[in-house]
């Protein structure tokens, strides 16, 4: 099945390697507060859970992606039905890059390949050490420094971007929230011009969250007296949240597929009184009566965007009949419950009701982390 590309970077000792076990471990069996698992092949599997290994033994951790080395860990996320049936509607594929690339000078191949990919990649995955966020607040900015790279590359694409806070137990235990560090970042002029750009190109921009994760859960390690090396406690790990930027990358495919048909509609008006005088509802009827041109679109756009073909090839069937069920919904009121929808999700009879039932439980998932983290979801709708 065609893979929902998606680039993972960050500085070095960000914790990409360790987040990436992690939410394989999590997600390596169904639970009923996620609904779902994924399945990966068995040498990554092997990979991955050596890593995990390392992770939790009393004195090591697993050593940094090499700069020459660029893994590719395809995570298929399945859901197996009350029936025994198991289906796979997507797949999303973590290319997992050195942090080094971030601070040295890319004059290698690999550092030519790792910008390229970055500039033309249409999900970022942007994971911020935790302890490095904290210095933020001490005014240590030296996190947002080795960012400038990435800023510089969000200026000519239109990437949905993910900001993943790692150890958030710490920043959490400090009293912070996603609204305080956001805006603490913002004090910072690189970050703020990035955070404002992102803003004003809202009707083009893909979304942008800033999303807290903790890969360990708290009280696994913290920080040594140098305050950067993490020192274990000898505590059982449980991540929280680190299947939730797996949920948004799908929430956010479908949500930039729409806006960025109702983009290349002839006769649009701007963006500002599109906001003004449409709903959400009225714009999801119009995507449905569009629905002819929708599949010369995605044709047209495919020949570009790796996303646009996965949608394409796999999930266009089931995006049509998601604005069905959106529309439909919105006239009736119904209320959205989480473990509702999961449990419909175990009732699939075909791949494309899964892959419909996944995306209405993670979009609702999402809006309730976003009560439980304000601030979190920056550009998370479409425009």
């Amino acid at each position: 099945m065609t893979a929902i590309p998606v680039t993972v970077v960050g500085p070095k000792e960000s914790g990409k390697t360790v987040y990436l076990a992690s939410l394989f471990r999590r997600l390596a069996m169904q639970r009923d507060d996620v609904g779902f698992f994924v399945q990966v092949s068995p040498e990554q599997a092997k990979k991955l859970n050596n890593i995990y290994q390392e992770i939790v033994a009393p004195d090591t951790w697993p050593e940094a992606t090499l700069l020459a080395h660029t893994p590719e860990w395809e995570f298929a996320c399945s859901v197996r039905t009350g029936q025994g049936r198991v289906f796979s509607p997507f797949t999303v594929s973590y290319l997992d890059f050195a942090g080094e690339h971030l601070t040295g000078s890319g004059e290698t191949e690999t550092g030519k390949h790792v910008w390229e990919r970055i500039r033309k990649s249409e999900f970022l995955l942007v994971l911020l050490d935790g302890v490095k966020v904290l210095r933020c607040f001490d005014g240590d900015y030296r996190l947002v420094d080795e960012l400038v790279p990435v800023f510089n590359a969000l200026q000519s694409n239109n990437a949905v971007v993910h900001f993943v806070v790692t150890k958030w137990d710490l920043l959490e235990a400090a009293g912070h929230t996603v609204g305080t560090v956001l805006d603490r970042l913002q004090e910072h002029d690189d970050f703020r011009a990035c955070f404002e750009d992102r803003l004003r190109r809202a009707g083009e921009a893909g979304a942008l969250r800033l999303i807290p994760v903790s890969s360990l859960g708290a009280g696994f390690a913290v920080p040594g007296p140098d305050g950067e090396t993490m020192i274990k406690k000898g505590r059982f790990p449980r991540p929280q949240n680190v299947e939730v930027p797996m949920m948004a990358v799908l929430v956010d495919l479908f949500d930039k597929t729409l806006k960025d048909m109702e983009r290349a509609q002839p006769g649009r008006p701007d963006d500002d009184a599109l906001r003004r005088r449409t709903s959400q509802l009225d714009r999801l009827r119009t995507f449905r009566k569009r629905i002819p041109a929708v599949r010369a679109f995605l044709q047209a756009r495919a020949a570009t965007s790796p996303a646009a073909r996965v949608v394409r090839d796999t999930m266009l069937d089931a995006l049509v009949d998601y604005v069905d069920r959106q529309v439909s919904e919105y006239d009736r009121k119904i209320e959205h419950d989480v473990a509702r929808l999961r449990g419909r999700v175990t009732q699939a009879r075909t791949e494309k009701e899964a892959l419909i039932g996944l995306v209405r439980s993670f979009r609702a998932t999402l809006a309730d982390f976003e009560v439980a983290h304000p601030g979190s979801s920056v550009l998370g709708k479409a425009s």
